[in-house]
């Protein structure tokens, strides 16, 4: 969701028509999750595609979205066509105006899904440039779409279907000249908001971040009523990024403000740039969430809070309560990182955790020493069978900490520790390798 367009985020003062978007910030009810029975999601004969392909999207948790594809609440853009557009010059224009090849369908979805770890679907964050359109110029479209072309050229990944709110979900067409949405276009623009927390927390979704304002835009010049923050300091940019940062694998999360300018991208070489130096942050307890929150602007005001609030701890509960493997994978976290994620392994939060890979990152002694610390509070990570961090800084104080906490029976479950070059801890079959 871009952090403008929704209900939350609509200017509060008067403006010249009807709204492009509406006014008031969405109620529990508006924001709920759709709910769809097993029995009633579509066959692979429905959708017209195969069995193999539908049994994939769904084993990485694609029927989560199912709901919103099928009803046409969300459509999703073709990352190609996205590439075109901008190649020509183009601007995006809202969803009701976009032809119909701009779109992939939930079966094209389907068919592109793969057996690697992730679904053939993108959801942007960024900040709206003005109060009427998020990218007048095409600006951010040019951005996306030098991304979306070097993601393309990873052999696995066929198509890519885009969530850019202006284009995904339904807008008001014209609002100076009356030109509202239809009824059921509000119905189904509520039912897509409810699926906003899925769709940047999904474990197997990527997600795009603009961080950075394109070259030229400039804050001063922009008309009264627009919201002029920057991205970290907006409260639905900030959210977006923390559902992003729970417990997708590292690549899936990437911070687009961090491309160099000139420089043409590879899978390879995309990844590292937009995953390092913060690109990626580590979870957040939601009680750290709404601490931080607090320092945030909604263009509606403080009342946004208490609800996107309540939005994060659902997803923060949702996605952590079912992980099994958290991959933290060469993000270049060191030791403040290292803390911040212990702090939500000690919280109890991911019970069913069996595998945690740190490997490799910069984390120190005292990063060691506070996932050791948490990993020893009772209820944290019981079914934790591998925690990987060879490749980082650990030294002998960390290693000693790690050991002794194993020994006192922290991660009851764990069997390896690897790190480096195997030594007995005081556990049979676990190593830490750091010179202890």
């Amino acid at each position: 969701m871009g952090c403008f367009s929704s209900r939350v985020e609509a200017p509060t003062e008067e403006p010249l028509g009807p709204p492009a978007v509406e006014l008031d910030a969405p109620t529990p009810a508006d924001t709920a999750a759709p709910t769809q029975p097993a029995d009633a999601l579509p066959s692979a004969t429905d959708l017209g595609v195969s069995e193999e392909k539908l049994e994939l999207w769904r084993e990485h948790g694609g029927g989560d979205l199912e709901p919103v594809l099928a009803s046409g609440a969300v459509a999703v853009l073709d990352a190609q066509w996205v590439i075109s557009h901008a190649e020509a010059g183009g601007v995006l224009t809202h969803r009701q105006a976009l032809p119909k090849e701009a779109f992939l369908s939930f079966a094209d979805l389907v068919e592109a899904t793969g057996k690697e770890a992730y679904l053939p679907v993108a959801a942007l964050s960024y900040p709206w440039l003005t109060k009427d359109h998020p990218d007048p110029l095409g600006a951010n479209l040019a951005r996306v779409a030098r991304a979306l072309k070097a993601l393309l050229r990873h052999p696995y990944i066929t198509r890519l279907g885009i969530f850019w709110d202006f284009g995904s979900l339904h807008q008001h067409p014209d609002p100076p000249n009356g030109v509202l949405r239809t009824e059921e276009q509000n119905a189904l623009f509520k039912e897509g908001l409810g699926c906003l927390g899925t769709l940047y927390s999904h474990k197997y979704t990527w997600v795009l971040r603009l961080t950075s304002f394109p070259d030229g835009h400039k804050a001063e010049e922009q008309a009264e009523g627009t919201n002029v923050a920057k991205y970290f300091d907006r409260g639905w940019c900030y959210t977006e990024q923390c559902w992003a940062g729970l417990t997708k694998a590292g690549a899936l999360s990437l911070d687009l403000g961090k491309m160099r300018a000139g420089k043409e991208y590879d899978w390879d070489s995309l990844i590292d740039d937009c995953t390092q130096d913060g690109g990626r942050r580590p979870p957040l307890l939601p009680s750290a969430f709404a601490a931080e929150l607090e320092k945030k602007s909604f263009t509606n005001g403080k009342d946004d809070k208490p609800l996107v609030k309540r939005l994060y701890e659902a997803a923060f509960k949702e996605q952590f309560g079912k992980a099994t493997v958290l991959n933290y994978f060469g993000l270049g976290w060191g030791d403040a990182e290292a803390a911040q994620l212990a702090e939500v392994l000690a919280s109890g939060a991911a019970p069913r955790l069996e595998e945690l890979d740190l490997a490799p990152n910069k984390i120190g002694d005292e990063g060691c020493k506070a996932l050791a610390a948490a990993l020893g509070k009772e209820g944290a990570a019981p079914r934790l069978e591998k925690l990987s961090l060879n490749g980082n800084q650990i030294g002998d104080e960390g290693c000693k900490a790690l050991a002794a906490a194993l020994k006192e029976g922290a991660a009851p479950s764990l069997a390896r520790v690897p790190a480096g070059p195997p030594r007995e801890h005081g556990r049979e079959n676990s190593s830490c390798g750091c010179g202890a």
